[in-house]
């Protein structure tokens, strides 16, 4: 079957490319915003997987309920205290998001992590249609695994710290503002930031609420750097 040429306009930006339907001529208005589409595959460098990391622009503590859409269920019992799954982001400078999912059971399949999962910002950027949200592609501190971070570009204002993030389990990023279709592979990640923090804005604080129906030292106190967290063993 004869394959027609066309003529397509693309735009890398950051990890991502932009690109025009096929046109049958090369015409300028193929690379305006508006004849513009998202490609949703990201372009990943693999020589240099490991090569740097840049601080996260996602920064503080933050409790979260995770929704594994490839299974539709929650996590289950894993968020029955406040505190049981928590993400701690830029504590210090150069840490990187850690995922703490403190049991196993608790870490979703699909997602192939550790209990205590830390990650590091290789890019990030803002969609140049302004769509309101970030795009930050994580990588495993230690393994060649790499996710899609999408959440709102202001999160702080919304109603209690509350917001809903979606981490895309392939190197894929579904943009916009609403629920991804076009894919399942995702986890939606329903956000909300430490209720101390305001009292303590230089700590990024564990606000485990488990921690309070057990004696220390199951959930001992450790101060690293300045900052604050409850530990579950």
């Amino acid at each position: 079957m004869p394959v027609s040429a066309g003529r397509r306009c693309r735009r890398i930006v950051r990890a991502q490319v932009m690109e025009s339907a096929l046109g049958s001529t090369l015409n300028a208005s193929l690379c305006e915003d508006r004849s513009m589409r998202w490609n949703p595959w990201l372009i990943i460098d693999r020589s240099r997987f490991f090569v740097g990391a840049h601080p996260c622009p996602l920064e503080g503590g933050f409790n979260f309920s995770a929704f594994d859409a490839l299974q539709g269920v929650g996590v289950g019992d894993c968020d029955s205290y406040v505190g049981d799954t928590r993400l701690e982001a830029e504590c210090t400078s150069g840490d990187g998001l850690v995922f703490r999912f403190r049991r196993r059971r608790c870490v979703p399949p699909e997602l192939d992590a550790a209990v205590t999962q830390r990650m590091y910002c290789v890019a990030e950027w803002s969609s140049p249609l302004d769509d309101g949200q970030k795009y930050v592609v994580l990588r495993h501190d230690s393994l060649e695994r790499a996710w899609c971070l999408r959440y709102p570009t202001h999160h702080h204002s919304t109603s209690a710290g509350s917001f809903y993030a979606y981490l895309f389990l392939d190197l894929r990023c579904v943009v916009g503002r609403s629920t991804p279709t076009a894919t399942k592979r995702y986890l939606r990640l329903e956000m909300s930031r430490d209720s101390r923090e305001d009292e303590q804005q230089s700590l990024c604080v564990d606000d485990y609420e488990a921690c309070s129906y057990w004696a220390s030292p199951t959930c001992p106190k450790t101060v690293r750097n300045n900052r604050k967290y409850s530990v579950f063993r």
